[in-house]
């Protein structure tokens, strides 16, 4: 291995306005792009880096991210040479219960067990709500040139492109050569939404011996390990923080727009391109199956479809996941379609999100927008009038 790196996911991140998406599920498990997971694209990064294990932190149920995951091996974590995923779940709710919990052998000792025992240089942080396709070896490399205590990823993104409350941070870059980090800033705070900000992308290298130290002082300020608390730590003490800027696609994953938004710019051969193949090929876990069956009187303009699905009605601007059945006589448009969901004759669905295995009822008829799509939770029903029962 070129690099000796000890990589933390750092899975607590704010779900409330993805709901109800993320009801059974952390952000790290949003399907996307008809047969992909956010987190295949941070462990396609350590992946292509030959990164061997990873230690995650989710913030409550990690039921369907286990399922994704298995072993690791279609990232290459399952190596026998100190490889493995090494999960710690229901970190909140850990947190709720016991109020000593951050001072407790739980939080602190995880991530010191995990970091200490790995034989590594450098821990690598990141987090999966920032969808991007970074080239972790570039970093490393730009880490170890720069001889910097901590490397952050940034990009150069519009105020409007954010949440007027995002919950982001910014970072004050020099603009000097060396580019340094200055200092950290939130984005809310910042209300010109054409301001351009160097969006701190939770994004970081960090010398081990460093992020060993953090962690006593993190404890006794009963602070959370994030790169935020990280970046500022390290200026508090006079150490140098580099940025390294990513140019590729990104959009940040904080509600349900901007959920909606990144799969249908998947529609966009550029964007598409962009994320999945100018930069290290993104990874998944396999699952062989049949074609997409296309019926004699099947129409479909501008979408895509994964395996195993059987479609003989209309099809404008959408994504279907696995599985997905349309009967003739049915349209959907400038929609999310996951697996397994089965939709009955003339059914009409636009600006619509049906999760897994939801059942349209013929002669539905469901409309929302681009700016508000309607969302369907899973194992819900549409009966013939609209209504929704969930499951």
């Amino acid at each position: 291995m070129k690099y000796k790196i000890a990589s933390i996911l750092n899975l607590v991140e704010y779900e409330d306005k993805l709901k109800p998406l993320t009801n059974r599920r952390p952000v790290a498990s949003l399907p996307f792009a008809c047969r992909y997971r956010l987190i295949d694209f941070p462990f396609s990064s350590l992946y292509n880096a030959q990164a061997v294990s990873a230690a995650l932190f989710i913030s409550g149920s990690g039921h369907s991210l286990y399922d994704h995951i298995r072993s690791g091996s279609s990232w290459g974590l399952d190596s026998v040479a100190g490889g493995g995923v090494f999960t710690h779940s229901q970190v909140l709710l850990k947190s709720e219960a016991n109020q000593d919990y951050k001072t407790g052998p739980y939080y602190y000792d995880d991530h010191y067990k995990y970091v200490s025992k790995a034989k590594a240089d450098y821990v690598v942080i990141m987090g999966s709500s920032i969808l991007s396709n970074v080239q972790l070896e570039s970093v490393l490399n730009y880490h170890m040139d720069k001889e910097c205590d901590v490397t952050v990823v940034y990009k150069k993104v519009k105020r409007s492109e954010l949440r007027d409350d995002t919950i982001y941070t910014s970072l004050r870059v020099n603009g000097n050569e060396e580019e340094l980090v200055e200092g950290i800033d939130w984005v809310a705070s910042q209300p010109d939404p054409e301001s351009v900000l160097a969006l701190n992308m939770r994004m970081m290298v960090i010398n081990k011996k460093l992020f060993l130290d953090y962690l006593f002082t993190a404890r006794e300020k009963t602070q959370d390990i994030s790169v935020d608390n990280l970046i500022q730590y390290t200026l508090d003490f006079d150490n140098q923080v580099s940025g390294f800027e990513y140019t590729g696609y990104l959009k940040v994953i904080e509600d349900i727009k901007s959920y909606y938004e990144a799969n249908m710019d998947m529609l966009n051969e550029d964007n598409f391109n962009s994320l999945f193949y100018k930069s290290d090929p993104v990874r998944t876990r396999s699952k062989n199956s049949g074609p997409t069956y296309y019926g004699e009187d099947a129409v479909v303009e501008n979408s895509q479809f994964a395996n195993d699905c059987e479609i003989f009605g209309s099809v404008k601007n959408s994504l279907f996941f696995r599985k997905v059945q349309l009967a003739k006589g049915s349209h959907v448009e400038d929609s999310i379609i996951m697996q397994d969901a089965y939709i009955e004759e003339d059914v009409y669905l636009k600006h619509v999100i049906l999760d897994k295995h939801v059942y349209v009822q013929r002669g539905a008829r469901l409309e929302g927008t681009a700016e508000e799509p309607i969302v369907v939770a899973k194992d819900s029903v549409v009966d013939a009038e609209g209504n929704i029962v969930e499951g």
